[in-house]
């Protein structure tokens, strides 16, 4: 992942060869700015993009040059946060044994006052959701999307892809590859 002041530094001391333009991946103008470094139109230009790079916000710049790299639902939430109602507060996951002994979960949509009912239900429906995933992990040791899309039969597989995203997001599970036959599997992360 593109980092913003690591590109901001590269456009301050390589600008004039576009040594940012090759690490933000745009390498053509990378290619023309090295051709035409003796000409110092490079430099004025690397100087100018140093300056809108520090001042660009994080997740502008994400969008603009990581999008590749947060494929998937992060990327997807980069471009529709700034529309996103009200926050909703963090998932906690304490028991994973049993979905009738949760100690430390929300029970109910009276749990977030704050929040609209859908969207504390919502948020109650994704803990459920996880919950699962988290205890089929623990049976099965490691387990794919087609497990998950299985065993979980009443969510659709959108949601139980989201659900994986947030779940590796959070360091709950992690990502590898089966060595037997490349597919992607999911584990807990111990």
């Amino acid at each position: 992942m593109k980092n913003k002041n690591s590109a901001a530094a590269l456009a301050f001391f390589l600008g004039w060869a576009g040594g940012h333009k090759f690490y933000l991946g745009e390498v053509g103008w990378g290619i023309i700015y090295a051709i035409f470094f003796w000409t110092n139109i490079p430099a004025v230009a690397g100087f100018v993009e140093f300056i809108l790079l520090l001042s660009m916000q994080k997740p502008e710049f994400d969008r603009k040059y990581n999008s590749a790299a947060l494929a998937g639902y992060e990327s997807r939430q980069l471009i529709n946060s700034s529309s996103l109602p009200i926050q909703v507060p963090p998932q906690v996951i304490v028991n994973i044994g049993s979905d009738k002994s949760v100690s430390a979960s929300y029970e109910s949509s009276q749990d977030f006052p704050e929040l609209d009912p859908n969207v504390a239900s919502q948020v109650l429906a994704n803990e459920k959701i996880d919950r699962r995933i988290l205890k089929l992990c623990q049976n099965q040791g490691e387990i794919t999307l087609l497990d998950c899309f299985l065993e979980i039969e009443d969510v659709p597989r959108s949601i139980l892809e989201s659900r994986l995203e947030s779940l590796v997001r959070q360091e709950f599970l992690q990502i590898g590859n089966r060595a037997s036959d490349g597919k992607i599997v999911y584990s807990l992360d111990n």
